[in-house]
């Protein structure tokens, strides 16, 4: 999936608002369980991740346990996600669809 936009600034696999990991799982709670916050001290302000360049060249797998109506055998068939942070500050799939 080429197509998988992330609002988590402080995770690793975030560059420019576009996931760059080769493979994410969301759980049953709609969880990106591949969320992974950046340890790093010098993290890019909020306006300098705003103006970063997207980078839409990863072909993302996107694995998925929950009860979505996009969830086909485990593999989300989707044609793009979002994954945002949640209300208890998780890293939501914002694109799910109860069945």
């Amino acid at each position: 999936m080429y197509d998988l936009k992330c609002g988590q600034k402080d995770c690793k696999h975030n560059h420019g608002y576009c996931c760059c990991a080769k493979d994410i799982a969301v759980s049953t709670g709609t969880c990106c369980t591949t969320y992974s916050k950046c340890e790093s001290k010098n993290l890019n302000t909020e306006s300098a991740a705003e103006f970063s360049k997207p980078d839409n060249s990863v072909d993302t797998a996107v694995s998925c346990n929950a009860p979505c109506l996009f969830n086909h055998s485990t593999k989300c068939i989707a044609n793009g996600i979002t994954v945002s942070t949640g209300d208890d500050g998780s890293a939501e799939c914002l694109t799910f669809i109860k069945k």
